[in-house]
């Protein structure tokens, strides 16, 4: 910006979180949409999508470099134990993950 203009309200600062990287997120989808039928769990699309976001974000926070696609790619299979585990177990204790109204 010179001296004398005025600030644009509506421009973003630049971002510094990473963006969502495609071949990971699809990697991630597979996964997700693998476990779940294979463990008989059939989810509607909103839950799907909050299921989606959940597994990606899980990944991101293990991994030591959140930016590296080759280290969230190997994290996959992690992904797919966890989803796994927390599935049994839900189904092992039904009702136990359901709000209270």
């Amino acid at each position: 910006m010179r001296k004398g203009e005025a600030a644009d309200p509506t421009r973003q600062a630049p971002s510094s979180t990473p963006g969502i990287q495609a071949a990971v997120f699809k990697e991630v989808s597979r996964a997700v949409t693998r476990v779940h039928e294979e463990e008989g769990v059939k989810l509607p699309p909103d839950a799907l999508s909050d299921e989606l976001t959940r597994a990606y974000n899980a990944l991101l926070e293990r991994a030591e470099d959140a930016g590296d696609r080759d280290e969230l790619l190997s994290l996959v299979p992690w992904l797919e134990a966890r989803l796994r585990k927390r599935l049994r177990e839900a189904r092992a204790a039904p009702g136990d993950g359901k709000r209270r109204a």
